[in-house]
């Protein structure tokens, strides 16, 4: 399943992951006409997300358990967005939308944004019915911003305690039913931009109504960060690889034999332990915990991440800029 290290047998940030082998990549020579604009490409097309046919029937695709729109700034270079993995590798559950063209998302239901705000709930909180009043700024130095992610455990931030939503299931113990129109979040919108310009699309007022979500702290391993910015800071196909896996622990839990989170460092102790099937517990007529089902929406990126680092150390790796793909 899980492709080889790089050479240079670095620790493999993947290891445990589910992921689809991506050393045949390596070999790829030469670029491709795109079947749908007929441009040059090497391994997919970035403007029309689709594989070129030389590798198209080893690529893998997948679905996630909820749509995924990403609004990109018209400033970001299409080329060089990995939100346009995931568009390549689960078609039918992610758009993309370059701003101001965008929907209007007032009036569909079960939308959330992931996005920093003194009122964001968590992923398991949407399930829980459970709400937080954070901190303002997170109780973060004036000047200094969260980007898509919690920096802290969620007690170091919280400002009020826990209370319940009106909305709370109590025949599900205060957890959201899974199933159907109540499952909690249908669609989530990701702003693929740096973090200034990322504020001004969240003004909108398409946008600016929506319930905000956090999702937990993890390290990046993308190669190119933000000038400054911290490793929690993640590229976007990782964010929203985090959040389908978030959702769908909350929703079905996380297989105990499940490795991938050890290997990106995100906090196990943040998973309550009645989240955490073992095997004599899974019912095999419902969903599955999760045991890396959405882990393919970084096949491209986990190329990326092997190809550069077999070519660069570290350090250079700040001044590398990546070709177009």
């Amino acid at each position: 399943m899980a492709s080889t290290e790089p050479s240079n047998q670095r620790p493999d940030p993947f290891q445990g992951m589910h992921i689809a082998d991506t050393d045949f990549l390596m070999s790829v020579e030469g670029r491709s006409s795109c079947t749908v604009c007929g441009k040059s490409r090497k391994f997919f097309c970035y403007t029309c997300y689709v594989p070129v046919p030389e590798i198209a029937a080893r690529v893998p695709r997948i679905s996630l358990p909820v749509k995924i729109d990403v609004i990109k700034h018209r400033n970001e270079i299409d080329g060089k967005s990995t939100a346009v993995h995931a568009a390549i590798l689960a078609p039918d559950d992610v758009k993309i939308y370059t701003y101001p063209d965008i929907p209007d998302y007032r009036e569909e239901s079960g939308v959330v944004l992931i996005f920093p705000t003194p009122t964001a709930l968590t992923v398991a909180s949407l399930f829980s019915g459970e709400t937080y009043q954070m901190k303002e700024n997170y109780g973060l130095p004036k000047g200094y911003h969260m980007g898509t992610l919690l920096r802290f455990r969620l007690n170091d931030i919280v400002d009020t305690p826990l209370h319940p939503r009106e909305t709370t299931d109590e025949r599900n113990g205060g957890a959201a039913d899974c199933d159907g129109e109540s499952f909690p979040v249908k669609r989530a919108v990701f702003i693929d931009s740096t973090w200034s310009q990322c504020r001004g699309i969240y003004k909108d007022e398409r946008l600016s109504g929506l319930r905000t979500v956090v999702i937990q702290n993890r390290i990046s391993q993308f190669w190119r960060h933000q000038r400054n910015s911290p490793r929690w800071f993640l590229a976007t196909v990782e964010a929203i690889h985090q959040f389908v896996l978030e959702v769908h622990i909350a929703a079905w839990g996380l297989d105990s034999r499940y490795r991938g989170l050890e290997h990106i460092h995100l906090n196990m102790e943040q998973i309550p332990k009645e989240r955490i099937m073992h095997p004599g517990e899974m019912n095999p007529d419902e969903v599955p915990p999760y045991n890396g089902q959405y882990d393919n929406v970084l096949f491209f990126f986990r190329h990326m991440y092997n190809l550069i680092h077999k070519y660069y150390d570290h350090e250079k790796l700040k001044a590398y800029k990546r070709p177009l793909y």
